[in-house]
């Protein structure tokens, strides 16, 4: 069988586009990863029909690709074709059908399930589906930065929505207030968990899908990125009879990854562990797990009363949202129990300062709290395509480094990272230990500086610190260290 014509080729016989419009086209898909089709009808370089012409065309004798594919092969002539076939059924809001939106033969419920697929594969933690003027344009969040997937034609939105509310169990007819939902999504042997959040925007609704894979196997701290000398000091910690561990940091910070790795060094037949959370967002083996149900009444106030009836050992309060769970949970430290939780708060010395704030009386906060770890994630440089600065760099001053001992990098891209030149995530991290003098300090209500500064007295080291070591280890680049010292205040 003679090979098929590229789309791109395709297009300029038929004097859909030029060949100026093909390289623009071809430059622009390079940055965003998107299909042909979808840049140049993004671009405004072709009409939607003269696109479905080339599409099928193009797609007549394609067989339906495997489900064990990888990415690349053939996944994005098989959307294409998908969105052909989708656009095709759906010529208006008015022609959908229940049957369209359930039936695992439907083109449309197949789109749907590439878009996740393709995420997926991609190492996304949200898939965004966004009204856009021209269509809708599909991203992903890739280690904490949004990358586009594709664009789709306008008419699709309203399908694309209605079937994801279907998996989430939402009303599809109701378009003009806020939902959430939730569904199961099975890839390849895994069990990933959707949380979908809806929302109305000029243009339709905007869709958020947050991926959760409950199955992720906990890796310890090291692959984390927590230095050795630092994995000692939380291992203090966590031998501890009772008392409080907080883990701090704004949303996708990494705090749950890190206080469930916590809690899988401690876990064992021996304690008794519960975990109130909103969501649970890992399985723990030997941990009783209860997600937060506000509708029915379970709340993290309510949930920590009814735990602290089940001789609990460890518990760990998924997030202190006000001041009633924090007084709980801080009361639960001090009779007895090792409580951990997490709190969103800028660094270590600002969550003491923040709990007595919210109205915590500062003896309860001083004689619970034992350790703080206030935590962001840094992008890692990709190892296949990462670049040595020359050694005249003044990146080299900046970061304080002997191009003679260090060598440091910057971000190239490739295959392997998506073009984006970083592939994974480190922690980036600070730890606070209360001791005597800071207890003091609490009691005191001391200023966020005064905590501050007692604690780097005694061999404290900041997120910037933390970060600079990583940038000298060649890992990570200074841009992202700055970033990361500039969100934490």
């Amino acid at each position: 069988m003679p090979p098929r014509k590229r789309i791109g080729d395709i297009m300029l016989e038929n004097g859909f586009i030029t060949e100026d419009q093909l390289q623009i086209a071809l430059d622009e898909q390079k940055k965003t990863g998107e299909l042909l089709g979808s840049v140049l009808f993004g671009l405004g370089f072709i009409s939607q029909k003269n696109l479905f012409k080339v599409l099928s065309a193009t797609q007549q004798d394609t067989p339906k690709a495997a489900d064990n594919q990888e990415p690349g092969q053939d996944i994005p002539d098989e959307i294409d074709y998908l969105v052909q076939q989708s656009s095709a059924i759906f010529q208006k809001s008015a022609d959908l059908h229940k049957a369209e939106l359930d039936s695992p033969h439907s083109p449309l419920v197949n789109l749907v399930e590439k878009i996740l697929i393709n995420g997926i594969r991609r190492g996304a933690t949200d898939v965004h589906i966004n009204p856009d003027m021209k269509g809708v344009r599909i991203r992903y969040r890739v280690d904490g930065v949004l990358h586009h997937g594709m664009f789709l034609p306008g008419k699709l939105l309203n399908p694309i929505v209605s079937r994801i509310k279907v998996m989430g169990r939402m009303n599809i007819a109701e378009t003009r207030v806020p939902q959430d939902g939730s569904a199961e999504f099975f890839y390849k042997n895994r069990g990933l968990d959707l949380r979908i959040s809806s929302f109305p925007v000029l243009g339709g609704e905007n869709i958020v899908i947050r991926v959760l894979d409950k199955s992720q196997v906990l890796v310890g701290l090291e692959s984390l990125g927590f230095l050795e000398e630092d994995i000692d000091r939380i291992n203090e910690a966590l031998a501890l009879p009772y008392g409080m561990i907080l883990v701090t940091g704004p949303t996708g910070s990494g705090k749950t990854t890190s206080l469930y790795s916590f809690l899988s060094m401690i876990n064992s037949v021996s304690r008794n562990m519960f975990t109130i959370e909103d969501p649970v967002e890992y399985h723990l083996p030997l941990a009783r797990q209860a997600q937060v149900n506000v509708k029915a009444g379970l709340t993290f106030a309510t949930g920590l009363r009814s735990i602290l009836r089940q001789d609990p050992d460890v518990i760990l309060v998924g997030e202190m949202r006000d001041a009633e769970t924090a007084e709980l949970a801080v009361r639960a430290a001090l009779t007895g129990h090792l409580v951990f939780s997490t709190l969103h708060t800028n660094d270590a010395a600002s969550t003491i300062v923040r709990l007595t704030d919210i109205g915590i009386d500062p003896f309860l906060v001083s004689s619970t709290i034992d350790t703080i770890v206030a935590q962001r994630l840094a992008r890692l440089l990709c190892p296949q395509c990462k670049v040595p600065l020359p050694a005249e760099s003044p990146v080299y001053a900046a970061a304080g480094a002997d191009p003679a001992q260090h060598t440091l990098y910057k971000p190239a891209g490739c295959n392997a990272c998506d073009h984006s030149g970083f592939k994974g995530r480190t922690v980036i991290y600070e730890i606070l230990k209360v001791n005597r003098q800071i207890r003091e300090l609490i009691n005191a209500r001391a200023s966020i500086d005064a905590i501050r500064g007692a604690a780097i007295d005694n061999g404290f080291r900041g997120m910037s610190e933390i970060g600079l070591k990583k940038v000298l280890q060649g890992i990570t680049t200074l841009e992202e260290v700055r970033s990361i010292a500039r969100s934490a205040g």
